[in-house]
């Protein structure tokens, strides 16, 4: 009874993310995971065997401003067989489209029997920085080229985040909307080989084997239901409240990195003088709940892919990324105000240089 009972949320999980995305069992397989990095090395697994058995090369494109999660793929060995292209970004670290465009029909010209894996980060999970979907279909005109979309940061903080149009492969974390931690879901295309990354007792059939974490599963679908209720216009509006405030305030202090189109909760900004790890402690000492956008385990700062690819190498080690929460209010905007001008005034006060 309790492995019907299992089943029954599981199934219904599954019903209910086919609904809301708008897409068809017939067309799209869908699997859970334990979140998008063990989806991402899924998809880079299945196409390193799908290329191998076939005899072909594989091409995987990354950008360098990535998930740690895509970036780390190419300190791996996976075989003779497979190559990386680092896509090229422009100024404004948006995807340069012409040159990657360029650069793969020659690689598909050269390598016509050849595989490409391309990873496209939709909304970049440090900077807020959203690149559409639609800009990626002249990419389909390469017949061996396949388009896996990370979606982690899209669900409730853009528009149109349940339009999973022009990717073959789709991967969502859901404890970013308000799930459980360690599961996931990822969409991708029936008719694409797929070689399952774990295999087993087949739990998902042929892919994905392991013991479901059920009320994982089901806790994606009751987040959902609250994800699909939030007023995605007011956040942004009040994030841009926010931007607005910052970009002020730190004139003499540091600077806040200016990206468009960018979602609706996301301010990434940075302090000339102070490295991420002694500014978090200031900030978290006024209850305010920021993040470094890059930094190791050992507490010390990282420098920054973003903001180096910013062309601001001099504060690469000093970059901040505020997140709001997909119910935050003005009131708590004014309160958000009111502790980083005391964490400012706190720096000017210890910093001569300010």
């Amino acid at each position: 009874m309790a492995g019907k009972a299992s089943r029954k949320l599981i199934n219904e999980t599954r019903r209910y993310l086919y609904s809301t995305f708008s897409l068809s069992e017939l067309e799209y397989e869908l699997f859970f995971h334990s979140g998008a990095t063990e989806s991402i090395v899924s998809f880079t697994y299945s196409f390193m065997e799908w290329a191998r058995i076939s005899g072909k090369k594989l091409l995987i494109c990354f950008s360098s401003i990535d998930h740690s999660a895509t970036l780390t793929l190419k300190d791996r060995f996976w075989g003779e067989h497979v190559s990386f292209y680092q896509l090229k970004l422009t100024d404004d670290l948006k995807y340069d489209h012409q040159a990657n465009l360029a650069e793969l029909k020659r690689f598909h010209q050269e390598n016509p029997e050849a595989l490409i894996l391309y990873h496209h980060l939709w909304v970049h999970n440090e900077t807020g920085l959203v690149s559409p979907l639609e800009e990626l279909k002249p990419f389909k005109e390469i017949s061996s080229l396949y388009l896996h979309i990370d979606g982690v940061q899209s669900p409730g903080k853009i528009r149109n985040w349940r339009e999973l149009s022009v990717g073959d492969m789709f991967s969502f974390s859901a404890h970013k909307f308000g799930a459980m931690k360690g599961v996931g879901f990822s969409f991708f295309v029936k008719g694409m080989k797929y070689f399952p990354l774990l295999t087993g007792g087949g739990q998902q059939r042929d892919l994905r084997s392991g013991t479901e974490n059920v009320m994982g599963v089901y806790s994606v679908k009751l987040a959902m239901e609250d994800l699909l209720k939030v007023d995605i216009e007011n956040t942004y509006k009040l994030k841009c409240e926010l931007k607005s405030f910052l970009k002020e305030e730190l004139k003499d202090l540091g600077g806040v990195l200016d990206v468009a189109p960018s979602n609706s909760n996301t301010i990434y900004f940075y302090l000339n003088h102070l490295t991420s790890d002694i500014s978090l402690a200031l900030f978290d000492l006024h209850g305010l709940m920021i993040s470094a956008g890059s930094a190791c385990s050992s507490g010390t700062a990282k420098p920054s892919n973003v903001l180096r690819e910013a062309h601001l190498n001099g504060v690469a080690r000093n970059g901040l990324r505020l997140s709001l929460n997909f119910a935050t209010t003005s009131d708590e905007i004014q309160k958000i105000k009111s502790e980083i001008l005391l964490v400012f005034k706190k720096m000017r006060l210890t910093l001569p240089r300010y």
